[in-house]
Formats: C-alpha cells, sequence, structure tokens
C-alpha cells in the first residue's frame, strides 16, 4: 500500500471539489487523470463535458489512448493500475452500464492540448473576435517565413527612403552594414513575442553626461590633492579623455548622435570587447607607496571614487541605450502592425494569436464564457507547472461562478477544475511558463470556498538507490528561497540488485585548466565506453518483472544543451553503437545538408558554377577533380574560346557516362523549377538522384539519422511555395554561413539506438539508464536585448554595460535561471529507472552545467565496469530465403485477387470545358444556322466556366465592362503557360464576357438564379463503381439539393456529344438525389432541361 494511497482516492472519487494534485516524478500522473476520467463517466458525467488539457500534442495523444485503454479495462471486469487500490472489486452494474452507454460517444472527450483548446475556442466564437470563418493556424515555420517576409519589406522600404536618412535603420545600416538585419531582426522578435511590452524613453533631464564629467572631475581634483598613484594618474587621465568625448552631448537626442556616444575611444581600462570599465586594482600599488596603513586608506578613498565614476559612466551608457532602444522599437511597431495585418489578409493565425484571441472571446464576452462553462463543466489539466498567467486566466475565467475582476480572485464553480502539476519540474520558463503563476493559481485552490490541495509522492519508475540519492541531494536544494518546496520521493519498485550502486559517477579525469571542448571529447570517450560495456552485459528488469540484458535502446544521454553534441554521436558510432538524436541541433553543419545546399543553388541559377562543382564533386555525385577537368577539357570552346561544364551544358557533349546521366536529370529538374515549389521539387530530386540510396549506402547500418535529415530539409521548403526557389536557395546559403542552429530530423526510436536527448526533451519520459552528459557547458551569455518581465519592458544592453537600474533586474532574472537549473538536474536524475550514472569534471568552470548545484558526486561510488558478466551481444540469425519463382507468382496471383482495385468514374474529366489542357482541343464545325465563335474550344470554356463562378459568388459584378475586363485577365492568365502562337484561334474577350453575362440573364434561371451555388464536389461509391465529380452549380434547398446546373460552351454539339452531356448529369442526380438537372448551352442561349 502507497504511502499517498488517500490523496489517490480522493483524486478519483471526488468530483465535486476543486483539485490540485502535486503529483512528483515518476507517480503515475497521466494514468491517475485517465482513471479520474473514467470514473467521472462510470459516475455519470457525461463526456462532451470533459475537456482533458495538456501541453504537448504527444502527451494529448497518449492522455487520450490511456482514457480509452482504462475504461476498455473497467468494461472488461478489470481493474486498471491506477485504481488497484481504490477498487477492490469492479465496477457495480449501473457504473458499467454508464460506461457501455458512454463507450460510442467517447471521441465527444476534448482530449487537446492548450492551444487546440483555444483554437477550438475560435473556431466556435472567431467572428466574436473579428476574425475571417476560415482562418487557419500554421506552425512556427510558416509564421516565421512570413515574419521574415514582412521584416524584409519593411527593411528594403526604410533602406530606400532618402528622407530616412537620420533614422534609426539608416543610421544602423552605415555603421555596420553586415550587422544591421540580424540586429533589427533580433529586437523585432522579441517585440512580436511580447506585444504589449514597452520600451520607454529614459529621462535625460538629469543629464547623465553632466554626472559623469562632474565625477571624473572630483576623482582628478582628488588625486591632485594629496599623494599620487602613477597608475591611477594614467587612469584618470584616460577618464578625461573619455569624459571630454561625452561632455554636453546629451543636448541633441538625434538617433546618428546617440549612436555615436555608443562608440567612445578606447581606453586600457576597458574590458576587451567591451566597452565597459574594469575594476580598480591599485590597491597594491598604493601600498607600495605609501605603507601598508596609509596606502590602504588611500587605496580605498581612490577605489570608492573610481566606482562613483564607473556607476555613472554605466548610467550614462544605459541612458542612452534606452533612448536607442525607444526609437528603434518604435519604428518596428511597423512591423509588428504589418505583420498582423498580413496575417489577417491571409487568414492565419500563429500560436501567439490562439492565447490572445482565445482569451479576449472568454474574458470580455459573458455569453461566450457562459457557454463555454456549460459546455466544459469539467476542465483537467496536466503539467499545469507549464502553465503562464494567460494560459492560467482562460481556465480559470471558464471555470469560475461569475466573470471576476481579475482570474486571481476568481470563484470557482464546484469540481470545474482538476489540475496537476510538479512545481519542482517547472523547466519553460524560455517558451514563457511562469511558476509564479502556478503558486497564484495554487493560492486560488486552496481557498476554503475554492477546494484543496493533494500530494501524490510514490514513485513506480526508480529503483530505491537512485531515489534516495535524488532525495539526500535536491531536499536543501529546491526548499531554498526561489523554489517551490520539496517533498520526498518514495519507492515502490524491488527489482533484483545490480552488480554496483543504481546511482554512480564516472569520473572524467581530465587538467582543470583544459576547455570545454576537450572536457566534452574526454566525457563523450569515457561514456561511448561505458555504453559499449554495459550494453548486453547488464542484466534490468522489464516493466513485466522479467529480467533481460541492455540494449542500446535503454540507455539515454541526457544534456543540459545542444552544444557540440556530434562529439558524443561520433563517439559512439566509433564503438559501433547506433544514435537516436533527439538533441541535435546543427542541421545545417550536417554533410548531407551541404549536399542538398549544392544542388538546390545548381537548379537555382544554372550560372552557378560553383555550386554545380561542389554537386559533382561531392558525395553526391563523386567525381574527382581530375575526372572533372577531363570532362571540362573535352567540351567544345564557347563563342569566347573559353570551355565551361555547367547545368547548360549539352548533355551530348560530355564524355563521361556518370557526369552525363547525373547532367540530365539536372536539366529534367531545373526545367520543373518553374512548375513545381521548391517543397515537390527537392522532394522529386530526392527521389530522382537515388539520394535516399546514396545515404543509406554511405553511412551504412547507421544510416536513419542522415534520412531523417532529408525529410527534415525537404520540411524546410514548405513556406518558400510563393516566394520560390530562390528565396529558399538564398535562406539556406545563409544559414549555412551562419550555423544558424535548427533541429535535425527526428529519428524513429528504436532498441538498437543509444537516445541523446535534451533535459528539457527528456521530461515525462524515463529510461532504464540514464547518463547526464555534457555539463562542463557555459552557460549561455546574456543577449543584447533583454525583456524584463518583472514591469514588462524592453532593454538594450550596448557595449556590453548593464546600466545599474537594469543590473539589479537582471540580478533578478539571474537567480530565476539558477532555480530552474537546479529544476532542470531534478528533471533529469528522475528519468532514469534501473542505473543513474552522473559524470564527475574535476576541471568544469564555475559558471557551466557542472557547478549549478552540488550533485552528489562525492557520495557517489564509482562505477566499476568490470563487475559485470561478459556481454550476450548476438547476431540475428540469417534468414534463408526459401522463395522459388512458382511460389512468388502463386502469391501475387492471391493477392492480385484478393485486392481489387478502386476505379474511379471522373465524368468532369471527360468534359471538354474541363480539361486539363488549355489548349484548343478541337476544332467545331459551323452549321449554316450556326453562328461563328472565334477560339471555341476548352481555353474559352474554361473562362466561361470562371466567369460564372465569380457571377455566382458575387465576385464580380453583372456589368459588361467589368465582365470583359475579367475575361481578358483569365485569358492572359491562361495564356502565360500555352505555348501557342496562334492569335487568330484565341478566343475574344469581349464575346465570352457578353456570353456569360446573357447567360445570367436568362429566361429559363431567373426563377432561381440568385439562390445557386457554384462548384459543387460529389463523390459516390456503388461498388464497383465509384464516382467523383464537380457541379458546376447546384440549388441546395435547406438540406437537400433541388436542381442540378452544367455549363456548356459548345458552339453547335451534335447528337453524340448531347447524349453524353445528358448522360453526365443524370450521373450527378443520382449522387444527389435532386429531381431535375439542366445542362445550359450558353453559346446558343438554351437550357435543355434532364430529369433522372
Amino acid at each position: 500500500m502507497t504511502a499517498d494511497l488517500d490523496a489517490r482516492r480522493r483524486a478519483l472519487t471526488d468530483f465535486v471539489s476543486n483539485i490540485l494534485v502535486e503529483a512528483a516524478a515518476g507517480t503515475g500522473k497521466t494514468s491517475l487523470m485517465a482513471a479520474r476520467v473514467a470514473m467521472m463517466i462510470a459516475s455519470g458525467i457525461e463526456p462532451s463535458k470533459i475537456a482533458a488539457i495538456t501541453f504537448t500534442e504527444p502527451a494529448a495523444s497518449e492522455l487520450e489512448a490511456r482514457i480509452r485503454w482504462t475504461i476498455a479495462e473497467l468494461r472488461a471486469g478489470k481493474i486498471p493500475p491506477a485504481l488497484a487500490k481504490i477498487l477492490t472489486e469492479p465496477l457495480d452494474a449501473d457504473a458499467l452500464a454508464r460506461l457501455e452507454a458512454a463507450a460510442p460517444r467517447l471521441d465527444e472527450i476534448t482530449a487537446t492540448t492548450i492551444h487546440g483548446f483555444c483554437q477550438g475556442i475560435i473556431r466556435s466564437h472567431g467572428l466574436a473576435a473579428g476574425l475571417d470563418p476560415g482562418s487557419r493556424v500554421v506552425d512556427a515555420t510558416v509564421a516565421e517565413a512570413l515574419f521574415d517576409e514582412v521584416l524584409a519589406e519593411w527593411l528594403k522600404g526604410k533602406l530606400a527612403d532618402s528622407a530616412d536618412e537620420d533614422g534609426a535603420i539608416a543610421t544602423l545600416a552605415k555603421d555596420d552594414p553586415l550587422g544591421v538585419i540580424e540586429r533589427v531582426r533580433e529586437l523585432a522578435i522579441l517585440r512580436r513575442d511580447h506585444r504589449t511590452a514597452s520600451a520607454p524613453a529614459p529621462d535625460f533631464s538629469s543629464r547623465p553626461d553632466r554626472t559623469f564629467t562632474d565625477a571624473v572631475g572630483a576623482f582628478s581634483r582628488w588625486h591632485a590633492a594629496g599623494p599620487a598613484e602613477t597608475g591611477t594618474a594614467d587612469l584618470i587621465d584616460d577618464l578625461e579623455r573619455l569624459a571630454a568625448f561625452y561632455n554636453e552631448t546629451l543636448v541633441s537626442t538625434a538617433f546618428p548622435e546617440l549612436w555615436r556616444l555608443t562608440q567612445p575611444p578606447r581606453i586600457e581600462s576597458m574590458l576587451p570587447r567591451s566597452i565597459d570599465l574594469q575594476p580598480y586594482r591599485r590597491m597594491a600599488a598604493w601600498k607600495s607607496v605609501l605603507g601598508a596603513v596609509e596606502g590602504q586608506r588611500r587605496g580605498d578613498e581612490a577605489s570608492a571614487r573610481y566606482e562613483q565614476v564607473s556607476a555613472a559612466y554605466r548610467a550614462l551608457i544605459g541612458s542612452i541605450a534606452q533612448r536607442l532602444v525607444h526609437e528603434l522599437a518604435a519604428a518596428l511597431n511597423e512591423v509588428i502592425d504589418a505583420y498582423e495585418v498580413r496575417k489577417r489578409d491571409a487568414a492565419v493565425l500563429d500560436f501567439d494569436d490562439l492565447l490572445l484571441q482565445a482569451r479576449l472571446l472568454v474574458c470580455e464576452h459573458t455569453e461566450i464564457r457562459e457557454w463555454l462553462a456549460w459546455r466544459y463543466s469539467h476542465l483537467l489539466v496536466d503539467e499545469f507547472q507549464d502553465t503562464d498567467p494567460l494560459q492560467a486566466e482562460i481556465l480559470f475565467f471558464i471555470a469560475a461562478t461569475s466573470p471576476p475582476t481579475r482570474w486571481e480572485q476568481a470563484q470557482l464553480r464546484p469540481g470545474a477544475l482538476f489540475l496537476v502539476g510538479d512545481p519542482k519540474q517547472a523547466i519553460y520558463r524560455f517558451r514563457g511558463a511562469d511558476i509564479e503563476a502556478y503558486a497564484v493559481a495554487k493560492s486560488v485552490i486552496a481557498k476554503p470556498t475554492n477546494g484543496c490541495l493533494l500530494a501524490v509522492t510514490a514513485n513506480f519508475r526508480s529503483r530505491a538507490e537512485v531515489l534516495e540519492h535524488v532525495n539526500e541531494v535536491f531536499q536543501e536544494v529546491l526548499a531554498q528561497p526561489g523554489q517551490p518546496g520539496f517533498v520526498a520521493l518514495t519507492a515502490t519498485m524491488s527489482p533484483p540488485p545490480l552488480p554496483f550502486s543504481a546511482a554512480a559517477k564516472l569520473t572524467i579525469d581530465v587538467p582543470r585548466d583544459v576547455r570545454a571542448e576537450e572536457q566534452r571529447e574526454a566525457e563523450a570517450e569515457a561514456v561511448a565506453e561505458l555504453c559499449a560495456r554495459m550494453i548486453g552485459a547488464l542484466t534490468i528488469s522489464g516493466a513485466d518483472g522479467t529480467e533481460r540484458r541492455l540494449r542500446a535502446g535503454d540507455i539515454a544521454l541526457l544534456a543540459p544543451t545542444h552544444t557540440d553534441l556530434w562529439r558524443y554521436e561520433r563517439a559512439l558510432e566509433g564503438q559501433r553503437i547506433a544514435v537516436a538524436s533527439q538533441a541535435g541541433n546543427a542541421l545545417f553543419r550536417r554533410q548531407e545538408f551541404q549536399d542538398l545546399l549544392a544542388l538546390v543553388r545548381t537548379l537555382t541559377d544554372p550560372l552557378d558554377t560553383l555550386a554545380f562543382g561542389a554537386l559533382m564533386r561531392g558525395p553526391i555525385v563523386g567525381l574527382s577533380d581530375e575526372e572533372l577537368l577531363d570532362i571540362t577539357a573535352a567540351l567544345k570552346p564557347d563563342a569566347d574560346g573559353r570551355r565551361r561544364f555547367q547545368l547548360r551544358t549539352v548533355a551530348d557533349d560530355v564524355v563521361h557516362s556518370l557526369a552525363r546521366e547525373v547532367l540530365v536529370k539536372l536539366q529534367g529538374l531545373h526545367r520543373l523549377a518553374a512548375e513545381l515549389t521548391p517543397m515537390q521539387l527537392l522532394a522529386y530530386a530526392i527521389e530522382r538522384l537515388n539520394l535516399r540510396v546514396v545515404m543509406a549506402a554511405r553511412h551504412g547500418q547507421r544510416n536513419a539519422r542522415a534520412l531523417a535529415n532529408l525529410d527534415a530539409i525537404v520540411e524546410l521548403a514548405r513556406p518558400y511555395g510563393v516566394a520560390g526557389l530562390r528565396a529558399f536557395a538564398l535562406d539556406l546559403q545563409r544559414g549555412w554561413e551562419r550555423k544558424r542552429r535548427h533541429p535535425e530530423g527526428r529519428v524513429d526510436v528504436s532498441g538498437d539506438a543509444v537516445e541523446i536527448v535534451t533535459m528539457h526533451s527528456a521530461k515525462g519520459l524515463e529510461w532504464p539508464v540514464v547518463i547526464t552528459v555534457n555539463s562542463s557547458t557555459r552557460f549561455k551569455p546574456q543577449d543584447q536585448f533583454v525583456y524584463r518581465q518583472s514591469d514588462d519592458t524592453l532593454h538594450w544592453i550596448v557595449g556590453g554595460i548593464e546600466p545599474p537600474d537594469l543590473a539589479a533586474a537582471r540580478s533578478e532574472e539571474e537567480f530565476r535561471e539558477a532555480r530552474q537549473r537546479e529544476r532542470l538536474w531534478y528533471v533529469a536524475t528522475t528519468r532514469a529507472r534501473d542505473l543513474l550514472v552522473i559524470p564527475d569534471l574535476p576541471g568544469a568552470s564555475s559558471r557551466s552545467w557542472s557547478r549549478v548545484m552540488d550533485l552528489g558526486q562525492k557520495r557517489l561510488s564509482e562505477l566499476r565496469t568490470d563487475m559485470l558478466p561478459t556481454s550476450e551481444v548476438t547476431n540475428a540469425d540469417v534468414l534463408v530465403n526459401e522463395q522459388t519463382d512458382a511460389i512468388f507468382l502463386a502469391e501475387r496471383e492471391r493477392i492480385d485477387v484478393a485486392s481489387e482495385p478502386i476505379l474511379w468514374d471522373r465524368p468532369s474529366e471527360r468534359d471538354p470545358d474541363r480539361s486539363a489542357d488549355t489548349t484548343d482541343s478541337f476544332v467545331v464545325d459551323i452549321t449554316s444556322d450556326g453562328q461563328r465563335i472565334v477560339g471555341a474550344g476548352a481555353l474559352r470554356g474554361n473562362v466561361l466556366h470562371k466567369l460564372m463562378e465569380e457571377f455566382l459568388n458575387g465576385e464580380l459584378p453583372h456589368s459588361e465592362d467589368e465582365a470583359i475586363r475579367r475575361a481578358a485577365q483569365l485569358l492572359g492568365q491562361l495564356q502565360a503557360v500555352v505555348d501557342d502562337d496562334a492569335n487568330d484561334r484565341r478566343p475574344d474577350p469581349a464575346e465570352m464576357g457578353r456570353t456569360a453575362l446573357r447567360t445570367l440573364r436568362m429566361p429559363d434561371l431567373a426563377p432561381f438564379i440568385n439562390r445557386l451555388v457554384p462548384e459543387i464536389p460529389l463523390w459516390a461509391a456503388a461498388p464497383p463503381r465509384y464516382l467523383a465529380g464537380r457541379a458546376d452549380a447546384a440549388w441546395i434547398d435547406g438540406d437537400r439539393i433541388a436542381l442540378v446546373i452544367d455549363w456548356k460552351s459548345d458552339v453547335n454539339p451534335d447528337a453524340t456529344a448531347q447524349g453524353a452531356h445528358a448522360a453526365q448529369l443524370r450521373d450527378y442526380l443520382s449522387v444527389t438525389g435532386a429531381e431535375r438537372g439542366a445542362i445550359v448551352y450558353m453559346s446558343a442561349g438554351h437550357v435543355s432541361w434532364i430529369e433522372p
């Protein structure tokens, strides 16, 4: 029996209280929530009233699957493990009857992410927020591309505007033309991600320039009035030069002048690569000049004077920087506004919009909030420690009895909220998660009128030795200020013991003064050797209690950052161990990326001989330098007498067979570049050049990573469907030059590969063996642009100088980051089931992840692999292919008989007016009574169909001039893809416009013309016939189709053609159930009525 049984029982049976469950690591949070949903339904709560929300799509899918499994077990008379101690016997008849009745309606449970939940709110009530009902959500890649496009257009406009030569952008571009784009983009992204943030203007009325020059003057006078020290005198001379530079400079607040002030003359007392001042270090010199006592006194006074100068200097630079960021942020408001307009015009939303718009609907529309409270009477939220104030506000407003002034003051409906979280695992501040928001929500739930708090601590994951070490290490760390408090984990697992301690250290013996890269290299080699020794030798217990030998897939290397993880991948591959890296962030530095970059550049620009040569010489083709020179020498000279081997080279002139074959394929791909999107072209190029085969052969049995990266690069091309191949190539090139960080393709995990995962990504997962790695990495340096959460403001750290007020805020931010790093180590160390290995790096920097806290390595014993038995890695049995030709043919025949192909009948494709070929497909014979129409055929038919569609949709006014103008436009668009110079056979826009307008006004169509809906897709399945078509127009009366219309542009159809038209329309009448249809011969102005 677990110590937290009473808490678990209440969590699974109390449906009238609001509950916050603090469930520690490995306590089965997902199973607990799934069991609660099952018990709620068994108690009579409707599935449609339940919303189970979590924070990632995989977690939401897992939660939904677990709910279904739990209910299925209960319906079968079994007791799931999460309910084993709660239910002493299967459910009674009434509860089972409720589960049986609800089983077909389990899809009504809303199991989704918080963003999916908000999207559902917007989809139902978007009009109230002024959103397009057809708005769709775009992923981060598309949103970034859209934002970059808006930013690029804005930058071009600013740099081209001669009237803005003294503006912020022009000034930055003049000073740093290569770095201005990245600098502006960094602030623009920060401004976009914090839309309510402001950059307040500093108060120059206090004249910080005078304060600084006065402080320098006071320091100089003090030194002149007493005994001198040479080094201090030199320092004062430098400071006086600096003071002269800033003397009376804040008279003008123009951006160019302020930017000039951020580049003062260099003096010796400045820090390297910064304009900040070094600390004062002349005490020893003062004592040498004046003796110990007097030197100490005089040195202390000098130090105090210098600190006054330094503080005034930082305040001055900070004020200048704040004014600069104020001006720049104000200018970037245009970008943010343009981005919002672009999204609205495109009817798209990004992920931030989902939360903001949902909050608007819930908090500012009482009727919508009340409907949502009725629709979702029970909200269950997992991983609640990862919430932010905006998400909490949405949830608490829906759960409130009435709209509160602030969500922190909400009075909650009974049983409305069931929150599960572990504040000790709150590690996503970089995504906006706010541990303070969790603490506020906890205080709201804890009010006696609202609900109660429960603690679940029984761990079902790890061995007792692992948990004992975790409890010992984190007991004091998580109880200090800034942390949520610590609750000890209790063990429930008792597997057979290992040959060594389940929590051990691996000492990396390197000198203390070596660089972090060398420490990583040594750690990677040691860890790889350890993995090779353990695989097949260490015996572990499976989830079902059975014992087996350790496989590669049972091991996870958890890293705090992505830095240099390739070293660990290389070391493992050197031990012939496959790697499944989910932490790689170096896609733009992989060989397969460089291969595809050369391919994309070649297809983009036929004259890019550098890319073409890299492609031919690289591993995709593999020609040597000698072969390339021989091929070039054998070519015919150009007009200028030079021989060039490039994409435009005539393939027949290439004597090398492989080069000629590849060149033909590349030329064919280049011709398709104008017809396909970059994503389609790249995917086809990979197939055409057999790149998957090449990658598989190059990497042998460890090819999964390279193949996954191919798919990742193809996915990069998705947002460039409009921008085109050239924009895609330029972006890839920039990313490669700047070594852009981008996640590699996700490899399907198998039991044959060691996983490398970041600690953030490891949350919620577990492995038999966990080894923490890469802890010698130093913390990320601060960005030049800073968002201060405490007052929602933006700041700019210019020249590495933090002004005093920002330094205090940064200190507060660093304090919060340090506390999160400690929680991240808690997450990492609680992922291990059987064995936790913590490398000991004595030479790690004090600013590295290894020094975040004491991980208890001194108390851990060294891992001794010599105590392991001999590895029992066995090769897979060799399978002999016993299939003969006769067996193969017999199997093929059985498959053919069992697999009856589906043959689609598509009447619309047989309609000449809808022919995919937009050229004139036939010539109409004109009878004596027929009218002569120029250009009769499919091209004319397509234009007429489009005109009728736009008339019926209300896009095109019923005006002859507008109809003719639009016909000319459509004709021009179609002619752009027609290779035909016969202008005398092309349709006449005037004739087509008048014909369409005349059709619209036909008396036979007048009773229902305003009710017609154009372009109705139709499907029908009546095996063995399957029909797919599209009706030109239909009259929808209530919930049925009453009339189907088919426009025909034929000038003088014969009896055979008219019979085919009637047969096509009867098919549509049969599918729709319409009582009649009409074939409208637009050229003749005649309507032919058809009945089923």
